[in-house]
């Protein structure tokens, strides 16, 4: 996991131990409550936690963890792979530049320099990880996916 420190990154050594006790609850309440269909958070959880465990749940490849419940700012005037994985319909000869409506399936960023320091979040990695995790399911719904990524420098990032 990635973390946001000021405006400096660096990769914590293991997921915070805040974040892997809520996952034991949620898998604790799941195994207890089989049918269960909807599952709450307890009250109180700060973006220090909530953030990075959307991140896992999603399954993005890098999860930022804010360095404290003020922090506001975010990777601002820094140079961003950012990721958008697009569905469009899948017929024969259907190609993204056609005509077809297009729907943003999930967009993401990382800073740049994360991929300077580790190969598997280089832009050719992620983008081809991407296609093989949802290309598959996709296909098999008449759906195809088209990965597009790109250098941004942002004012500021949400999370």
């Amino acid at each position: 996991m990635e973390s946001l420190n000021s405006m400096r990154t660096h990769q914590l050594d293991s997921t915070p131990k805040a974040m892997l006790d809520i996952l034991r609850v949620m898998n604790e309440d799941m195994l207890k409550s089989p049918a269960m269909v909807s599952f709450s958070f307890a009250d109180g959880l700060t973006q220090e936690i909530l953030v990075p465990l959307a991140a896992t749940l999603i399954g993005y490849p890098v999860a930022y963890v804010p360095a404290s419940v003020i922090q506001t700012s975010f990777l601002g005037g820094q140079p961003l792979d950012v990721y958008e994985a697009m569905v469009f319909p899948e017929t024969r000869h259907t190609s993204p530049s056609r005509n077809f409506r297009q729907h943003t399936l999930l967009k993401f960023s990382c800073p740049c320099s994360l991929a300077e320091r580790d190969h598997e979040l280089s832009p050719n990695r992620i983008t081809n990880r991407l296609q093989s995790q949802f290309q598959g399911r996709l296909l098999s719904i008449g759906l195809s996916l088209s990965v597009h990524h790109q250098i941004k420098v942002l004012e500021r990032v949400a999370l």
